[in-house]
């Protein structure tokens, strides 16, 4: 049994990328759609739900129940399996790691597989858990894919339930398959045979790391331990090793002075520019941060694959989400509606072909009675591919522009495309 949690209680994203892998072991997927980032009682809530109906209905495995969640659902799936107490095999965390204030303990039993996109803004958190994991005496394996914060591929879900299997069988909680453990091998084998011919030494590397550390217990990996540890020193395998740490350093550098503009312009409120902020550099910290943002996306817009937009990537990836939900918060929360707009307008600066920066900075405009300049940022969200209609029509914040013509013309666009 595979229990997922999306962030946004969007349950059909991962029964869709577990899917394939699903049907192929033979494992029952369930989505929510309730859990969610936000208050943490209704995620509670929907877990209880679950486990409730699908004991129920279903024949499971009590000793093979297993939890993935991506981003703030990856934390969640780890809080509950913690507080199971051994009632989890495993865990497969999408982009995030454990919940603020808990790390990885040796009276933690359940195996881990972490997954995260080269170009995710929790990168560097993801990959350095494998340090506490180790620590901690946890089964575990990292995976990286190509791709930004997001559920990991199809692909990546089959390897990773092909992975939970073999710790089944090494911990005896499923029978051993001894055809099913040499047809992985194989098939692994020639991954990191084909990707050493192909000159990609790393990849090389990392994949016959993964499958001697996958495999021992289970079969002889004596010539995989030769491999790694003749890749391990060679110089390229080294470089890209140091390279991937350059980069997270470089990111983390980038956002302690981005978080300390947005503090020092947060705290400038509607008054940006103050003498106290503009002797740093003679700018006050919202034009900075513009031209911080501005910098990072001709790095991020880079057609070739390097370490300069593999940080900007990441960094701009985390401001934008960070923005986005401290503007939600000052917006739908606090009703702290000057405050919101600064927050949209910098994240729809951070990334200006995000559409839904564009609708809440016209629900924070329609909110302040500023009524040109919510049409204008709606205008702009719909032209951007936004086209929730429900969520413009039902929202009253936009009752005082419904008369508007402008505002007319925009929604008979966006019904015309329905």
């Amino acid at each position: 049994m595979l229990y997922a949690f999306d962030p946004g209680a969007r349950g059909q994203i991962p029964v869709e990328r577990f899917k394939e892998a699903a049907e192929k072991f033979g494992w029952i997927l369930i989505g929510s759609n309730n859990s969610r980032n936000g208050e943490f009682q209704p995620s509670i809530d929907a877990w209880n739900a679950i486990v409730k109906d699908t004991h129920d209905r279903f024949a499971i495995d009590d000793a093979r129940v297993y939890l993935t969640g991506f981003s703030g659902g990856a934390r969640l799936a780890f809080y509950f399996a913690i507080r199971c107490q051994d009632c989890i095999a495993g865990v497969i965390a999408g982009g995030a790691g454990f919940p603020a204030g808990v790390t990885p303990s040796p009276a933690l039993h359940f195996a881990v597989y972490c997954t995260t996109g080269i170009e995710d803004f929790n990168f560097g958190e993801v990959k350095m858990l494998a340090d506490s994991l180790d620590k901690a005496g946890m089964t575990h394996r990292i995976e990286v894919f190509t791709g930004r914060h997001e559920w990991p591929p199809s692909s990546v879900a089959i390897e990773a339930l092909e992975w939970m299997e073999l710790q089944a069988m090494k911990s005896g909680k499923r029978q051993r398959d001894d055809s099913l453990i040499e047809s992985i091998w194989q098939t692994k084998l020639r991954q990191g045979a084909d990707l050493e011919k192909s000159k990609k030494t790393f990849a090389a590397y990392q994949s016959y790391l993964a499958l001697n550390e996958s495999f021992k217990g289970l079969r002889d990996v004596t010539a995989v331990e030769q491999k790694v540890s003749q890749l391990r020193d060679n110089p390229e395998v080294r470089t890209a090793i140091r390279n991937e740490q350059q980069q997270i350093r470089k990111q983390r550098e980038i956002e302690t002075r981005v978080n300390g503009l947005l503090a020092a312009q947060e705290r400038n409120g509607d008054q940006p520019g103050t003498e106290g902020e503009r002797s740093n550099e003679g700018l006050d910290p919202e034009i900075r941060l513009k031209g911080i943002f501005a910098d990072l996306r001709k790095q991020a817009d880079r057609v070739e694959d390097t370490d300069e937009r593999r940080v900007a990537r990441r960094v701009l990836g985390g401001v934008f989400i960070g923005l986005f939900e401290q503007g939600s918060n000052q917006l739908q929360t606090l009703k702290r509606y000057d405050d919101a707009v600064r927050s949209f307008s910098l994240a729809a600066e951070v990334n200006p072909e995000r559409a839904g920066a564009f609708f809440y900075l016209a629900w924070a405009y329609a909110a302040k009675g500023q009524k040109k300049r919510a049409l204008r940022a709606l205008q702009i969200a719909v032209a951007k591919g936004f086209s929730d209609l429900a969520a413009i029509e039902s929202n009253t914040a936009f009752d005082s522009i419904r008369g508007d013509v402008q505002y007319r013309e925009i929604i008979q666009a966006m019904r015309s495309k329905h």
